[in-house]
């Protein structure tokens, strides 16, 4: 993953790439000092160079100069590399979602490049009603899962087993206690759960 430039938005992508756990390089003749600490982005401190997309599996261009952003998507689409321009959605190939992370949960909202505002507006109000412990609650969802796969042939009852666990852990605000676990899936009995 090629990141091109060194300002606030290229910092904002990488930040984000990494949080998905790329591998991100960036090019610019001039970084912001906020990427000198940022783990994990490899920084080329020159000018972007027409070769420097070669190999990529994704670009981003990230500079303020609209005619390097279009050079470089030119670049991508000749060599079919996925580019996104974060000034003109049109001459990408692809649009960055306003994404949120939690644990095992993620979600993106994306406008089609109409409003990178409003899908920030969208992504801020479903990360307000996330509950708490929704990490935990996937955590735990996530290390029953297979057990009841296993315990339960029927496709349709482990569904609505599913159900009623997701309900459980909303219900406790995280993971549920062994009693109500055992009351769903009377399958694992006490000593499983």
């Amino acid at each position: 993953m090629l990141v091109i430039g060194g300002g606030n938005t290229a910092l904002r992508k990488c930040v984000k790439l990494l949080d998905y756990g790329a591998e991100v390089w960036a090019v610019s003749g001039k970084f912001l000092p906020a990427f000198i600490s940022l783990e994990g982005v490899k920084l080329i401190f020159r000018p972007f160079a027409d070769g420097d997309v070669a190999g990529r599996d994704m670009v981003v261009a990230a500079t303020d100069d609209r005619l390097l952003n279009a050079r470089a998507a030119g670049l991508c689409r000749e060599r079919h590399i996925p580019v996104n321009v974060v000034d003109d959605a049109e001459a990408g190939s692809f649009v960055f979602p306003a994404l949120t992370l939690r644990g095992r949960l993620s979600a993106g909202f994306c406008t089609g490049g109409a409003s990178p505002t409003a899908a920030a507006y969208f992504r801020d109000g479903f990360e307000a009603a996330l509950p708490d412990a929704a990490e935990e609650i996937l955590d735990f969802m996530a290390d029953i899962r297979p057990r009841v796969l296993a315990a339960v042939p029927d496709q349709r009852r482990r569904a609505r087993i599913f159900a009623f666990l997701f309900s459980a852990c909303l219900d406790a605000g995280g993971e549920p206690d062994a009693e109500t676990v055992a009351s769903i899936v009377p399958e694992l009995g006490r000593e499983e759960v």
